[in-house]
């Protein structure tokens, strides 16, 4: 088993954490009463998600003999406030998570198919959220 541990402060609505030798701020827009010194909590949840998934995706390349050069992620989640508002009808939480994914391989389509549900088996985040049951809707071409 791994653990995983961050240390974190706050001052009003941002909240500096320490993750191991790194430091993260993450805030809200004034929209929300934050100052805006960093992204939102939901935004680093979408972060982290390409994260996972381009380390993820690097692992499964190498135990595949994959030609993986790189990914780049367009990553949006659609998410409904009156959750986090306190509706209890809404979930507080993305209903729906996009992913767009643009591989740089000389793969051929099937190969980057094979690729893709091994990340999506195996990623961490993907799969919480797919646990949540997150609507998630994923798209991986071949960016020459």
């Amino acid at each position: 088993m791994m653990m995983f541990q961050i240390k974190a402060k706050s001052e009003g609505l941002k909240v500096e954490a320490e993750a191991g030798n790194h430091a993260l701020v993450l805030d809200e827009g004034s929209q929300m009463g934050g100052k805006d010194q960093g992204p939102n909590p939901l935004q680093t949840t979408l972060s982290a998600l390409a994260s996972c998934e381009n380390v993820t995706a690097h692992m499964a390349a190498k135990e595949m003999n994959f030609d993986l050069k790189g990914i780049e992620f367009d990553i949006s989640g659609k998410f409904d406030p009156k959750g986090f508002m306190g509706d209890p009808n809404v979930r507080p939480y993305f209903e729906t998570v996009t992913v767009n994914a643009k591989v740089r391989t000389s793969e051929s389509e099937e190969r980057l198919k094979e690729l893709q549900e091994r990340v999506e088996a195996r990623c961490p985040v993907y799969t919480m959220m797919k646990a949540a049951d997150v609507d998630l809707q994923d798209t991986w071409t071949i960016e020459p």
